[in-house]
């Protein structure tokens, strides 16, 4: 299908723009970690092609030095290189082509760029995403997944969760399924009998805030499990922090626990995800039982019991 400028995307920057919808932001080589298979110059190509055909626009962004005084002279900016996102016209393109991306009522990616606003944040989400895309062929039974950015889980607006991963796979399955999504890796069909979906609301967590706002954030969290709500739009997610540290993964369960007081989650950091990939056991598991605050370390993203049981 051609867009209103005349311009077709072969199959691979069609699969560009969709990860686009999903993620709000990348980068080129947030493909090639995607789809090891496309190296990165050709996702250069496939970007720029589709920049010049108006459907996506970038800006060039730097990360700032850190704030500090005794070594702020000594550090350099740190070029990340061109964020892609989606413009009107790409959207256009995409709502008139794959009616299906706009699932629901959720909110899926922005349009327009605000380079002051939390690209480094976005950056590692994607770095995440796009992880978990990688490795979906190593996990049996799996049939597809979706995205979702900065997804309301209450009509309150609060929480608002950084980013929400929906994945599906066949129960009871220990072999790798035939019947996939026909857009796989997402999820375009109804969710058939003996499929289960697996929600997970990624927060991620870059040192730069104080810890009584993950205790609020935490305590928002508890009033929703506890109001009973979500049970008419989802099963519960699971809660999983991506973090620099892991000092301040320590200061995330902290915090939790003193919002919501056995409330589970998860935390890993970014040089595992970067390492290893998101569904791999790089995961510390907080809950309580039976009062006593407990830490499983090295599980993985899906839920541990089916997980240990069909990965070997």
């Amino acid at each position: 299908m051609k867009s209103s400028t005349g311009y077709a995307p072969n199959a691979m920057e069609t699969q560009c723009l969709v990860l686009l919808a999903r993620l709000g932001r990348l980068l080129p080589r947030h493909l090639h970690l995607a789809w090891p298979t496309t190296t990165l110059r050709n996702a250069y190509i496939y970007l720029n092609r589709l920049s010049a055909a108006g459907l996506v626009a970038y800006i060039e962004h730097f990360e700032a030095p850190p704030a500090n005084r005794r070594t702020r002279k000594n550090q350099l900016w740190k070029r990340h290189g061109r964020i892609y996102s989606l413009t009107p016209l790409g959207w256009d393109y995409l709502k008139a082509s794959f009616p299906h991306l706009e699932e629901t009522n959720e909110r899926l990616a922005p349009t327009y760029f605000n380079p002051r606003h939390q690209a480094e944040h976005q950056i590692e989400y994607a770095d995440l995403v796009t992880s978990i895309i990688r490795d979906l062929d190593t996990i049996p039974g799996m049939v597809g997944m979706s995205s979702y950015i900065e997804m309301d889980l209450s009509e309150q607006a609060r929480p608002r969760a950084d980013g929400i991963i929906v994945l599906r796979r066949w129960k009871n399955a220990t072999l790798h399924a035939d019947e996939r999504s026909s857009c796989y890796p997402w999820l375009i069909v109804a969710r058939q009998e003996g499929q289960i979906d697996e929600l997970f609301a990624i927060e991620i967590d870059r040192g730069t805030e104080e810890a009584s706002i993950i205790t609020g954030k935490a305590r928002s969290y508890g009033e929703l499990y506890d109001a009973g709500s979500w049970k008419k739009r989802f099963q519960w997610p699971l809660i999983a922090f991506a973090v620099p540290t892991e000092r301040r993964q320590q200061v995330i369960f902290d915090a939790w626990d003193r919002g919501w007081p056995g409330g589970p989650i998860r935390c890993t950091t970014f040089d595992a995800i970067h390492a290893h990939g998101a569904l791999a056991p790089i995961w510390t598991h907080q809950q309580r039982i039976q009062g006593e605050r407990i830490l499983h370390a090295n599980v993985p993203l899906l839920r541990s019991s089916w997980a240990e049981a069909v990965i070997a």
